[in-house]
């Protein structure tokens, strides 16, 4: 199969899938799970993969008497890769695939106006809301931000406006988002859909939420809601190399997927994102251009970059970066 084969005809009808990775969720799944189907076509299937979880977890799941509900007990591989297992288990009849967490709640009308919205796109889709962010009780207490310049392959390589639980995608992006290539070099599944399916199809942002997205001391990350969330985000910075995730990705992506660019995409991308070229890094740090959304987000990315060089530890990991972080995000 080329590219091109991807990018012919409209999709046929078919099933709607929802895949769930679980892990020590035992709390939040069963209600979760609940919202799910209670929107779900009677042909549709909500497939779960429990990622080793040592609490009750796969036990809630199996209880629920649904035939729609299929679960797989797993061991722990990490939410990224649980996912992708996930997404290559959907049986071929499905032409519509989203993505689930253990513990939100999905508003009511969320797959249909998924499927609404991806109804009249040709070739690869991906269709993603902004969140309604809630407390354990399901109190809001914000919302995501919104995206003022929109959705591109430019603004993907160096960041990731689009949060996993509240993804869709077509029969066609799940074929191409599945070319992975190195595992290992992909740290979060929803980052890496949205680099593809933004470099040969369509991204869809619906700024309505379809998501209330709860909070609580066990996200791996989560969300914040104004200045919150750079607090989130500098947490994880304190454990993780945002910068050695970001360059990562983008090789791994140019080795599976560069070949197939246009050429102006693919001369921007060396132009600013070859970590191997002093000449690219330099670009990247004083040109005016702007790949992220928001400037103080785009100045945060160039000072990381020039903390990662001054400490010494360069702009990719000495050794292959392992996804071993076993819980919902």
């Amino acid at each position: 199969m080329t590219y091109d084969d991807l990018t012919t005809g409209r999709p046929a009808p078919g099933r709607v899938a929802v895949v769930m990775s679980t892990f020590q969720g035992e709390r939040f799944v069963a209600e979760q799970i609940d919202s799910i189907l209670r929107q779900l076509p009677s042909d549709g299937m909500l497939l779960v993969r429990d990622d080793g979880s040592t609490d009750a977890t796969p036990d809630v799941v199996a209880a629920i008497p649904d035939a729609r509900v299929k679960l797989a007990r797993g061991t722990n591989i990490g939410f990224a890769m649980s996912f992708f297992q996930l997404l290559e288990s959907v049986p071929s009849e499905a032409s519509v695939v989203l993505l689930a967490d253990q513990d939100d709640i999905w508003l009511p009308n969320k797959i249909e106006r998924a499927c609404a919205a991806m109804r009249d796109v040709v070739g690869p889709c991906l269709y993603f809301t902004r969140l309604w962010l809630v407390d354990e009780s399901l109190k809001r207490f914000g919302i995501t931000l919104g995206w003022p310049r929109g959705p591109s392959f430019y603004n993907a390589l160096a960041e990731n406006i689009v949060t996993g639980c509240t993804i869709a995608l077509n029969r066609e992006a799940l074929q191409l988002v599945l070319r992975l290539g190195d595992r290992k070099r992909i740290r979060f599944h929803d980052w890496w859909i949205y680099l593809v399916v933004s470099a040969f199809g369509t991204v869809v942002a619906d700024p309505e939420p379809s998501v209330n997205y709860r909070q609580h001391g066990h996200n791996v990350l989560g969300r914040g809601s104004g200045w919150r969330r750079y607090w989130v985000n500098l947490k994880f910075i304190r454990k993780s190399s945002w910068v050695h995730i970001m360059y990562s990705q983008i090789e791994n992506f140019r080795a599976v997927h560069g070949s197939m660019l246009p050429a102006p995409e693919r001369a921007r991308m060396d132009r600013y994102f070859d970590p191997h070229s002093a000449r690219s890094v330099l670009w990247l740090l004083f040109m005016p251009r702007r790949h992220r959304q928001v400037l103080t987000d785009e100045l945060l990315l160039r000072g990381l970059i020039v903390w990662e060089l001054l400490a010494g530890r360069g702009l990719l990991p000495r050794s292959a970066p392992e996804d071993r972080l076993g819980a919902s995000a």
